[in-house]
C-alpha cells in the first residue's frame, strides 16, 4: 500500500512540486529556529555557579580623573564602601554577571596553547558572589607577593584540559607570565541564556573600576542607592561621577530583555510562516481532492469503505511529507556533521531539532488533510461520477 502511494505520488511529481518546496522550506526554517534557540532555552535551567540576589553594583566614572590619581581614588572609594554598615563584603572586580564578562586569554600548559576566559577579580569576589570551590582555595592578599600569579580555574576548564589528573599545584603560562593553580571553582556562566565557557580567576592587574557589594538590603533600592552615593561623593573628588548604582537583580532583568525581544520576533515570524504553510497546504489538498471525485466514486462502487478512503488520503499526506522533508533532513544532518552551528548548539539538540521539526510537519499535514479527506468519504458516488 505504501509503495503504491509512493509510485502514485512520484507519477504526479509535477503537480506536487510546489508542495514539496513548501515542506522543504518549512522544515529548514523550523530546524534552524529550534536548533539555534533550543540550547539557549535549556541554559535557563542550568545553574549559574554563583548567586546574584544580594549583590549590588557600583561603577564610578573616572574619565575626568588624572591617571596618577585613579588608583588612589579607587582605594579610597573601596574603603568608604566597606564602611557602610548595611554592606557585608565589598569586592573590586572587572567581571560583572549579565553585563561585562571575562576576556579571552591564551594559556600554555605542557607546550600546548589553549584558550580560556580570564576573570580579573580581587580576593573578596568569591565571598560576594558565593562561588563554590571544588578543591583547593581562593587566593588572598598574601598571594600577591608570590613570584607566580595565583589562579583559580573553573571545573569545566579542569575537566577539559587536565582530564583525570588534579589541576592543583600545576604551573601554567598566562601570556608570558608564570601562574600557579591554587584552586578549582564551580563552573560559572555569564547569564542564564549564555553558553558555559571555561575560564579562570586571577588577581586584578589594574586599579578597580567597578565594585560589587554583598548586602541583604538590595531590595531597598532607595536606602542602598543613597548610602552608596554619599560614600562615593565623600571622597571629595568633584570629577568623579557614578555611572551605575544598581542591584544585579535589576541588571539581570535588563539583560534578559534582549533575549525576550529576540525570541518574540523569532516566534512571530515562525507563527506567520506556519499559518501560511497551513493555509497553502489546506487549499491545495481541497483543490486536488475536488479534482479526484471520479476516483473516489469509482472506489466506493468497487466496495471501498469510507475508512479505507480516509486512510488512503491520510497516507498520501504522510508520503508527501516524507518526500518533502527528506532533502531537508539530509542537509540538516550534513550541517550537524560539519558543526556549522557550534557553539550555538550540539549534536544532541541538533538531532532533537530534526525530530521535532519532522514530527510537527507530519502532524501539520495530517491536520491539513483530515477535513478534505473526510469530505471525500461523504461523496455520493453517483453524483461524483455524474459530474465527471
Amino acid at each position: 500500500m505504501i509503495l503504491h502511494l509512493f509510485k502514485m505520488i512520484l507519477n504526479r511529481k509535477k503537480t506536487y512540486f510546489f508542495l514539496f518546496l513548501q515542506l522543504f522550506v518549512a522544515f529548514m526554517a523550523m530546524f534552524l529556529v529550534m536548533g539555534l534557540n533550543m540550547k539557549k532555552f535549556s541554559n535557563y535551567f542550568q545553574p549559574l555557579g554563583y548567586t546574584y540576589e544580594d549583590v549590588w553594583l557600583v561603577e564610578p566614572d573616572f574619565q575626568n580623573v588624572p591617571e596618577d590619581k585613579k588608583a588612589e581614588y579607587s582605594s579610597l572609594i573601596l574603603d568608604k564602601l566597606r564602611a557602610i554598615k548595611e554592606v557585608e563584603v565589598v569586592s573590586a572586580a572587572q567581571v560583572i554577571p549579565f553585563q561585562q564578562w571575562g576576556s579571552e586569554e591564551k594559556i600554555t600548559y605542557k607546550k600546548q596553547v589553549i584558550t580560556a576566559l580570564k576573570f580579573e577579580v580581587d580576593e573578596h569576589y568569591q565571598d560576594v558572589m558565593g562561588i563554590g570551590l571544588v578543591e583547593g582555595r581562593w587566593f588572598t592578599a598574601k598571594d600577591y607577593v608570590l613570584n607566580s600569579i595565583p589562579v583559580v580555574i573553573s571545573r569545566d576548564l579542569a575537566e577539559r584540559d587536565f582530564k583525570n589528573e588534579s589541576a592543583l599545584g600545576k604551573t601554567i603560562l598566562i601570556g608570558d607570565k608564570t601562574a600557579q593553580i591554587i584552586g578549582v571553582s564551580e563552573a560559572v556562566r555569564e547569564n542564564s541564556s549564555a553558553n558555559l565557557n571555561p575560564g579562570f580567576f586571577m588577581p586584578l592587574q589594574t586599579a578597580a573600576g567597578k565594585y560589587l557589594l554583598k548586602s541583604e538590603n538590595t531590595e531597598n533600592f532607595q536606602l542602598l542607592e543613597d548610602k552608596v552615593r554619599k560614600s562615593v561623593t565623600s571622597v571629595g573628588a568633584a570629577d568623579i561621577r557614578i555611572k551605575q548604582n544598581i542591584s544585579l537583580g535589576l541588571i539581570k532583568k535588563y539583560a534578559h530583555k534582549t533575549d525576550y525581544i529576540q525570541l518574540s520576533i523569532t516566534f512571530v515570524v515562525f507563527v506567520f510562516l506556519l499559518i501560511n504553510v497551513f493555509l497553502g497546504i489546506s487549499g491545495m489538498f481541497s483543490y486536488n481532492l475536488s479534482k479526484r471525485k471520479a476516483e473516489v466514486g469509482l472506489r466506493v462502487i468497487l466496495g471501498a469503505s469510507p475508512g479505507q478512503i480516509l486512510m488512503q488520503f491520510l497516507g498520501e499526506s504522510m508520503v508527501l511529507t516524507t518526500l518533502g522533508i527528506l532533502p531537508g533532513v539530509l542537509i540538516a544532518v550534513q550541517m550537524l556533521i560539519m558543526q556549522y552551528f557550534e557553539p550555538y548548539t550540539n549534536e544532541y539538540y541538533g538531532i532533537l531539532s530534526i525530530m521535532c521539526s519532522a514530527m510537527f510537519l507530519y502532524l501539520l499535514m495530517l491536520s491539513c488533510a483530515f477535513y478534505p479527506s473526510l469530505k471525500a468519504t461523504r461523496l455520493n458516488p453517483s453524483d461524483a461520477l455524474h459530474e465527471e
